[in-house]
């Protein structure tokens, strides 16, 4: 999980989950289909929740014969391989803007008043924040 974004869970090879949807459709009937599936997540060392419910759920229906078995686990692993879009958090981010205001304010009022408080330092403190979330912003939009 990032700052601002939250990034898609890790991705399985392509073949791996057709593959995976295959040996689910093919071992249907199982008592406790989750429990497998999630015997099988551990197995491949990825925590999907997309993939496991589609393990559980190949589980759950036996098809007709092999080779809709083999449609099957391709239609879900396509369906799979699209990855979900990244989430923007926008509370973080209006929160940096704010903290970005706020000093940038409290400058203004202290170059404006004459305080003795140095108005420099609230400038660069409000720079270094904005430099900061911008970096971060465009460090994990390029992730995702």
């Amino acid at each position: 999980m990032g700052l601002f974004f939250e990034h898609p869970v890790q991705r399985v090879p392509a073949d791996v989950v057709r593959a995976e949807i295959r040996r689910a459709l093919l071992d249907s009937g199982k008592d406790d289909a989750a429990a497998v599936a999630a015997q099988r997540m551990a197995i491949l060392g990825v925590e999907d929740p997309r993939l496991e419910s589609a393990i559980t759920t190949a589980l759950q229906i036996s098809p007709p014969s092999e080779s809709d078995a083999d449609d099957q686990a391709c239609a879900a692993a396509a369906t799979l391989a699209a990855a979900p879009p990244s989430q923007f958090f926008w509370g973080r981010a209006m929160l940096s803007v704010v903290l970005f205001a706020v000093l940038a304010a409290m400058g203004f009022w202290s170059d404006a008043t004459r305080h003795p408080t140095s108005a420099t330092s609230f400038f660069g403190f409000a720079g270094a924040v904005f430099g900061v979330v911008t970096a971060l912003l465009s460090a994990e939009k390029a992730r995702s």
